[in-house]
């Protein structure tokens, strides 16, 4: 075909003559002929430069030839801003097909067709780079923001609406949304850029088909929680999806608080959390660029208030240029190949990246104090620094023009096949079309320039980072680095009791080198090193067994057992240091201190709920170590008192879950470490509840104006014995003194009060509450007076009942009141001969204003017979019977036979036939066997305290009320080893010999038929004097 002269002369002026004139006789082959044919000497130039700049979007032009039209000289003078593409978009969407696909459809194609309209503007050079990035920015916002609407619109349809509650109790709405960080939060986007995102809701609640009435609905299947991150996951297919007409954007969530394991969408108080504890230098760099692109406008003005303090601190650490420099080696290092640290022009020497890492820096230094330089934009940023002479002019000015180019090129480079590539071609010819795209002649002038620009980056950079470019070394006694020997590690582990050296070996090189995406220094890297080697020799096969536990002021020392499970130790080492943020500074800590990584070890084998806890809260076990605390038992008038320090707080759900976790923490460390036996860490848990219990009740009285209590509270089961484990349940009674025809104020303040200290929240609950013993169970009031207790307890409660009231116990509230009622219990409980002939009397009953006796006007006691301990037994055989798991008899240490359940049923047995008021069980079995009516009572104290020690270490993993041994052989091993034993076999004899010991002391009390022995095997060879290990 005859080229006509307009455009030959066009041709002759692009960057790829050849190219160009192949793709416009491609397009003459169709509709586009005539457009084509009637352009004038410019619209040629610029058409020329299009066709010649790519292989993809001149075939795009093939696809919709009519979009010529907007790419006329008169379409291409202005550029076009978010707001104007998205009211082009709606009016596009009304007439496309109403469902999802056929939307997003739409908008794909209105992204590529703006895409072609910016490129022609750039490459024929109508338009500056700042106004191209701008462009691809807003283009990227209306896009977008437009999915996001019809995303939200499609999941509220699917699901119903989520709705949260504001401080009045009232139901709203609950909003989110879409923060852009990176090139698109800068407005600095590319032609093939990912887009980097975060997703905030306004808060917890649920999800509602219509608006929910009333303080306490019912509660869906669904909450807030459930429901944002199903929206993020459906917005993220549809601009993800690829069709004919590709796909909208890449998205990278990685940037998100705990990377790929976290949820896509978090509320905004959990962002808060996350950064101010765990935020890393990394992240506060990425928000400096953050920015709302969809979703509700004030939440995203609330999340940029929220995290600036943290974006831009007010004082941070010079420490930060080491960081970054080791992560700009990182990159160099082990993303790029050698032959392409001067050919990448993002992440090379001198490239962008150091630009960017440069500026950051600099704000991150000094704009908590200077608020100008919180800019989100490179450029304006460099103005901005040399304004205020924190960069020399000459330098920022060289720092421009050098971002300006390399930009220029890496669009270049992504336009040709619509790819994200920052590689210059390392074909000749490729090379000379880029630099005649980017206007120099050949491409020995574009290099020539390339090279000086890069070369003037990379001084600046090291004249701001040159000092902390240390690379890190690795000592001996282990392999002198990661790479290349894995095997050797794997071997060295292996030998340490591992069972998947491999994915050790990846943990500990990311324990001493970093993740990828955050460096460390060559003094943290050394400080890891000796903390790997500590930590393998507390290892089996390691050679380390002692730790002492604190500093020198604390003076405390225990024998550490080896950890029973190094892979799971491991695996928590790692997710605490990442939840604490500042690598650098917690390795100093642990050096300075090593008794810290020595308890943190021990913890994360003996505990998954106290290593959880220290994962999310990381300076919870460094402040009791250091305090001091660990030393000494608290009573429960030590830590109300601490308690009440908080009185003032307005969130007091929030005080007393954090006071409760910190105290967990303690005693769960005393444990641990041996420092406290099994006796006294109960009698701290249930010292810990009863304070809880008192505050709750202090803080009911506050908000109500009472000045007195409302109502006793009254502790069964192990609450009212004293013995409160990990994990247990608190069995309580609530008696009023107020006349029952006013109970009705007092049972909105139990509900109030019980609320207060069961229900879950973020940081999690204080116990879990039951009052379903009270009289008629969950039927009946959840307060009721002193003579209605008395009245059902004499007529209308079972035995069982009895023997669960034989354990009552004032245990906060009305304490005057609770007396009474245990004064009552104890007339009630005391199966003596002459008390129950006697109408089982209420001797010290108190009386009325009025002179008459309080309490039921009836006597007896309709649970009793003469053969009550009979049935007991029948009782105790029952719940052995129903409550063991099937074949499970040798693992269930609390049910089964000659378990926990055997001596407690004594103990609480010699109380009733005895009328004595003993809650506690081991009390209760000491006084018998000082009596002399108690048949081997050494031996059932011993064995019984040998179970409540594995109880323990079994309920302290998880803080459940587990009470059965695993099944799994690996999980029972590991229990084994925490009770000190060596071997399975030789735990598993030890506890048959126990129970069997147990059980025959029951048979003689109860004067049952004595059984077959229990399963297990032989008597352990371990001697009977050795209990479990104190440390768990």
């Amino acid at each position: 075909m005859r080229i006509p002269a307009i455009w030959a002369a066009a041709f002759r002026t692009c960057a790829d003559p050849a190219r160009a004139r192949r793709h416009w006789e491609q397009l003459c082959e169709g509709p586009a002929r005539e457009w084509l044919l009637q352009a004038g000497p410019e619209q040629a130039r610029v058409w020329s430069a299009l066709l010649s700049g790519s292989q993809v979007l001149p075939a795009w032009l093939q696809q919709h030839p009519d979009w010529l039209a907007d790419l006329t000289l008169e379409a291409l003078r202005h550029p076009r801003r978010r707001q104007g593409l998205e009211t082009e978009l709606r009016k596009r969407l009304a007439s496309a097909p109403p469902d999802l696909a056929g939307a997003l459809g739409e908008v794909r194609r209105f992204k590529r067709k703006e895409q072609l309209r910016i490129a022609t503007r750039d490459l024929a050079g109508l338009a500056p780079l700042e106004e191209v990035i701008e462009e691809l920015s807003d283009l990227a916002d209306a896009c977008l923001s437009t999915v996001w609407e019809r995303c939200w619109q499609e999941a509220v349809q699917r699901y119903g609406v989520p709705y949260q509650q504001d401080p009045d109790g009232r139901w709203r709405p609950a909003t989110a949304c879409l923060l852009g960080m990176g090139k698109l939060g800068g407005r600095e986007l590319n032609y093939s850029s990912d887009v980097d995102l975060l997703v905030v809701y306004s808060g917890e609640g649920w999800v509602y088909p219509q608006p929910p009435k009333g303080p306490r609905p019912p509660t869906p299947r669904l909450n807030a929680h459930q429901f944002f991150n199903r929206l993020a996951e459906l917005f993220i297919a549809e601009v993800t999806r690829l069709t004919p007409e590709g796909d909208l954007y890449r998205v990278d969530m990685r940037l998100r608080p705990e990377g790929e394991a976290g949820p896509l969408a978090r509320s905004l108080s959990s962002y808060e959390n996350y950064y101010a504890q765990w935020g890393q230098t990394w992240e506060r760099m990425m928000l400096i660029k953050a920015r709302r692109v969809a979703g509700d406008p004030e939440l995203a003005a609330d999340f940029l208030e929220t995290v600036q303090p943290f974006r831009y601190p007010r004082s941070i650490s010079p420490a930060v240029l080491e960081e970054v420099a080791a992560l700009k080696l990182r990159i160099e290092s082990e993303v790029l190949k050698p032959e392409e640290l001067h050919r990448h022009v993002k992440l090379g020497r001198g490239g962008i990246r150091e630009i960017e890492f440069l500026v950051q820096v600099l704000q991150l230094l000094h704009g908590g104090r200077q608020p100008f330089l919180q800019q989100s934009r490179t450029l304006p940023a460099l103005e901005k620094l040399a304004q205020y002479e924190l960069l020399p002019p000459a330098t920022a000015r060289s720092l421009a023009e050098a971002y300006r180019f390399l930009r220029q090129v890496e669009h270049r480079l992504q336009m040709e096949a619509h790819q994200q590539t920052h590689l210059l071609p390392d074909r000749a010819g490729d090379l000379k079309r880029l630099a005649r795209l980017m206007g120099f002649g050949d491409a020995r002038e574009f290099m020539a320039a390339y090279e000086r620009h890069t070369a003037l980056v990379r001084e600046a950079y090291d004249r701001l980072f040159g000092p902390a470019q240390v690379r890190p070394q690795a000592r001996p006694p282990f392999p002198d680095r990661f790479r290349g020997r894995e095997s050797e590690w794997q071997a060295l582990l292996a030998g340490h009791g591992f069972r998947d050296p491999a994915q050790a070996v990846r943990r500990l090189q990311e324990f001493v080198e970093g993740p990828g995406f955050v460096h460390v220094s060559a003094r943290t890297s050394e400080l890891a090193l000796r903390l790997v080697e500590r930590f393998l020799q507390r290892c089996p096969g390691g050679t380390g067994q002692t730790v002492r536990a604190g500093s020198a002021q604390t003076q405390l020392l225990a024998e550490l057992p080896v950890l029973s499970d190094p892979d799971r130790v491991l695996t928590r080492l790692d997710s605490y240091v990442q939840a604490y943020g500042a690598r650098a500074t917690l390795y100093e800590t642990w050096h300075s201190n090593p008794t810290l990584f020595d308890l943190l070890l021990l913890l994360f084998d003996r505990s998954e709920f106290l290593a959880e806890a220290a994962i999310r809260t990381p300076d919870l076990v460094e402040d009791q170590v250091l305090s001091g605390r660990l030393k000494r038992r608290r009573t429960a008038a030590e830590i109300l008192q601490d308690l009440r320090h908080g009185r003032e707080d307005p969130d007091q759900m929030a005080w007393l879950r954090k006071y409760h976790q910190a105290e967990q923490m303690r005693i769960g460390l005393r444990d641990i470490l041996g420092l406290a036996d099994p006796e006294q860490y109960l009698e701290e848990l249930t010292a810990l509840a009863e304070a809880c219990l008192q505050y709750a009740v202090e803080v009911v009285m506050r908000r109500h104006g009472l000045p007195q209590p409302p109502f006793a509270v009254i502790g069964l089961g192990k609450l009212g014995g004293g013995e409160i484990d990990y994990g247990s349940d608190l069995d309580v009674l609530l008696v009023s003194s107020v006349p029952a025809r006013n109970l009705a104020r007092c049972q909105k303040w139990a509900a109030e009060w019980m609320e207060l200290l069961g229900t879950r929240t973020e940081h999690g609950l204080v116990f879990p509450m039951d009052a379903r013993l009270r009289p008629d169970g969950e039927k009946g009031l959840l307060v009721n007076t002193l003579e209605a207790h008395e009245d059902y307890y004499r007529r209308r409660a079972q035995l069982w009942e009895i023997q669960a009231l034989s354990r009552s116990r004032a245990v906060a509230g009305d304490l005057e009141l609770g007396r009474v009622f245990e004064s009552m219990a104890a007339a009630l409980t005391n199966f003596r001969a002459e008390h129950v002939a006697a109408g089982f009397p209420w001797r010290d009953r108190p009386r009325t204003a009025a002179g008459r006796r309080r309490g039921a006007s009836t006597s007896g006691l309709a649970a009793w017979s003469p053969d009550w301990k009979q049935r007991i037994h029948q009782m105790r055989l029952r719940i052995e019977k129903e409550r063991t798991p099937p074949g499970q008899d040798e693992l269930a240490i609390k049910t089964g036979r000659g378990g926990l359940m055997d001596a407690e049923f004594v103990a609480q047995a010699f109380c009733l036939e005895q009328g004595w008021r003993e809650p506690n069980t081991l009390r209760a079995l000491y006084r018998a066997r000082d009596s002399g009516w108690l048949p081997n009572a050494d031996r059932l104290i011993e064995n019984y305290r040998r179970l409540r020690r594995v109880e323990g270490v079994l309920r302290r993993w998880s803080y459940e009320g587990e009470s059965v041994l695993p099944v799994d052989p690996a999980p029972y091993r590991r229990v084994s080893v925490r009770c000190g034993f060596e071997t399975p076999e030789a735990f598993r004899a030890a506890l048959a010999q126990w129970r069997q010991a147990i059980r025959e002391v029951y048979e003689q009390v109860f004067g049952a038929t004595p059984g077959a022995p229990l399963p297990g095997g032989p008597a352990a060879k371990r001697p009977l004097s050795s209990a479990p290990d104190g440390s768990g």
